[in-house]
This record gives structure tokens, sequence and C-alpha cells, in this order.
């Protein structure tokens, strides 16, 4: 028997929970170390890390692509600022600033990232805000506050070193930046993957050595715990790039607040420890947050850099769901191209059709016809294509998609 292929949609979705789930895991199996061999600990992780990494670009057919980017000097850059944004600050930055000021209060601190991405979103992504995103980020983030600290809001900073806070803050910041860095240079994810797992393996290297720290003998329990990270820095964070690139950015980092609370659900399944009435309003207000995204039109629209009258529709970037590794599209996104997509009434859709098809690598796709892949059935999900409506696709460079759409709205605008 034969399944159907689930929807691009639906498998960014699976694949953000998944990795939610994986990664809360990490910081739980994280305190049986105690702070012990912690450097070590990630340096081996991301040794082990190689093979499986390697694997599945082998096990895909991507040497080529893999080869290809090993060649590109510009998107290697990317990718090691990348990974070590991510991986550096994720894993080791937060297990070393606990050690001077606490989880409770590193973690507060590390949940900036999602409202410090609210800056960059506009300046280097050119996503629209809107309203709901601040509220549902900023009640995410009153959550973890009283989560973490079990309710006594003025005591969670306690005698808590201010160069560390800044560091932590810090790790926020680069964290949030990774995130952007990701959805703006739409590596392909397997072969992001495999090559992150080599670049932190030399950054881990370098730093132990510079740190004059010797090999110990790991225990059974910290062997475990390598190969988990391990299993996590390829799995897990596969997963949350392919969602990201996918989804609503403020969506993926709304679901990513209930992180905490998984961590303290872990804790409580494995290690016998208590969940409080606090720790439950880190879900419930990021589950608030969710809902109060789930009808936002405006958030995460783009910003058109153009002159011309507002427009009668809004745009939105669908690159992700077109970051295939293969095909002209490819191409048009490795380069630096974006892919664009908005919906009109399908009524205008045969006075826009001639211009539409007239440019290269657009595509008017009317409310009558099949789509003719999963992901210009993606993106009609995204854009909530109805029955009486058309979406139009072009992919290109920035400016230039911004010119075809000022096009468009005055084509729209002169039959009106």
């Amino acid at each position: 028997m034969r399944y159907p292929i689930m929807k691009i949609s639906a498998k960014a979705y699976v694949y953000l929970l998944a990795s939610l789930l994986i990664g809360s895991f990490t910081p739980a199996l994280l305190v049986l170390t105690q702070g012990q061999n912690m450097l070590e600990i990630f340096m081996l992780s991301s040794l082990v890390s190689i093979p499986f990494g390697l694997a599945i670009v082998a096990k895909k057919k991507k040497f080529g692509a893999f080869a290809g980017l090993l060649k590109d000097r510009k998107r290697l850059f990317y990718l090691a600022v990348a990974a070590i944004l991510s991986y550096a600050t994720f894993g080791y930055g937060i297990a070393y600033a606990e050690q001077f000021i606490g989880a409770s209060l590193t973690t507060v601190l590390f949940r900036l990232n999602p409202l410090l991405m609210l800056v960059f979103l506009p300046l280097m992504l050119r996503e629209r805000l809107s309203g709901r995103q601040l509220a549902a980020l900023g009640l995410a983030f009153v959550g973890i506050i009283i989560g973490v600290s079990g309710g006594n809001l003025f005591g969670i900073g306690g005698d808590g070193s201010v160069l560390i806070m800044i560091f932590a803050v810090l790790l926020a910041l680069g964290y949030a930046l990774s995130g952007i860095v990701i959805k703006q240079q739409m590596l392909d994810n397997d072969v992001y993957m495999c090559g992150a797992a080599f670049v932190m393996a030399a950054f881990y290297a370098i730093f132990f050595a510079g740190s004059g720290a010797h090999l110990a003998l790991l225990s059974a329990t910290d062997m475990g715990i390598v190969v988990y990270i391990a299993l996590a820095n390829i799995f897990s964070y596969g997963m949350y790039t392919y969602a990201l690139k996918m989804l609503k950015t403020t969506v993926v980092t709304n679901t990513y607040m209930l992180s905490p609370f998984l961590t303290f659900v872990w804790a409580a399944l494995f290690f016998g420890n208590p969940i409080t009435i606090y720790c439950i309003a880190i879900a419930a207000l990021a589950g608030i947050g969710m809902l109060i995204q789930k009808d936002d039109k405006i958030g995460g629209s783009h910003i058109s850099r153009s002159k011309a009258p507002r427009h009668a529709f809004t745009i939105f970037d669908v690159t992700g769901a077109f970051a295939t590794g293969n095909g002209a599209v490819q191409g048009v996104i490795d380069s630096g191209g974006r892919v664009f997509a908005t919906k009109v009434h399908r009524s205008q859709a045969q006075h826009i059709a001639s211009m539409v098809e007239g440019k290269r690598f657009s595509h008017a796709y009317t409310g009558n016809e099949a789509f003719i892949s999963s992901e210009s059935g993606f993106v009609k999900d995204i854009l909530g294509v109805g029955s009486d409506e058309a979406m139009v696709i072009k992919a290109g460079p920035i400016a230039e998609n911004d010119i075809f759409f000022d096009e468009l709205n005055s084509r729209i605008a002169s039959v009106a």
C-alpha cells in the first residue's frame, strides 16, 4: 500500500513539535553531569555528529551539493556563522552561564531571543511585524518568567554577576541572529546539518585546546549524553531549521517558548522533580500566544521598498517551500533571490495572466486548476486561497520581484 506524501505544511509542524520534544530533553540530561567535563562532552558530541551527517548526505545523494557548498566561500561562511551562533549558544553557552547565575535566570535571559529576533525581521528579512506577534511573544515571555521563577518575580535575579547576565543576553542575541541567517540563506537542510557538524567539531576542538583542558575518562552516563546530543544536533536541529524555513518565523519561536515547560516535564518523568502551577503558566501563556497568531494575516508579510502606491494585496515570502535543493528556482535562491506570492480575486486573473506568464519564473494559479506541485499547494495554504481566488508566484532577485508586484498592482488597479 502506498501512503500519500505528507503536505509540506503538516510536515513542517510535525518536524517543529518533534524538534521541540527532542531538544527540550537535553537540558534535563545535562543536569546529570553536574557541570563536569561540559566542554569535553560538547566537543565529543560534535565529533560523533559527523558520521550521522555524512550518512544522511550519502543516503539522499547530496555529496555533489555538499562539495559545491565547500567551494562557495560566501555560503560556507554563513553556514559557519549560523552553526556557531546556534549550537554554541544553546549548548555550551547556556551550560556555562548556569554555573554562575543559575538555571532560572539563564533561561529567562536566553529566552529573550524571540523578542530580539523581532528587531532583525524587518531589517534583514523584510518581514512586517504586527501587534499580534508582539502580544503573542510578550505573553509567552511573561509565562517563562513566572514559570522559572516559581512566582518569585523579584528574586529571580539573585546575586548573579552582571557580566554573566550580559553574556547570557548576548547568547540570546546570537541565537536570534542564527535563525535570521538560516532563513535568509536557505541552505539545503541536509547539507547544512552535515556542514555544521564539521564546523562545531573544529570550533570545540580549538576551544578545548585553547582552554588548556585535558581529556578525562567519561562515565557511561556522560557517554550516553554525548550520543544523545550528537543525535539531537543532527535530527532535532535539522527539523527545527526545516520548520523555520517553511513557517512564519514568530510562530516557530512562539512554539519554542514551550521548551522550558517541556524540560520541567522531562525532569519530572525521569528524575521525579515536581511540576508546579508556575511551570504550567509557561505552557498556558505560550499557547495563548499561538492562538493570537493563528489568524494574523499581516505579520510576516513582505515589506516592499518600492515607491509605488500601497498594494491592493499582501505579499508573502514563500522561498522555503521551493528551497528543495534542485531545479531552476533553486538556482535563483542560491544566487540570493527569493520567491514571493500573493492572492487576487479570480475575476482579475484573466487581466493579469498575460503579464504574469510573460515574466521569467512567474505563474498565476487560478482557482479552477489543480496545483502542479506540493510546493504550490503549500503556498495556497499559507495564503489561504479561496475558491474564488487565484494566486501569483514570482521568483527572482528581491528588487526585480518588487517591481513585478508593482506592475501587478498597477494592472489590477487599471481594471478595477
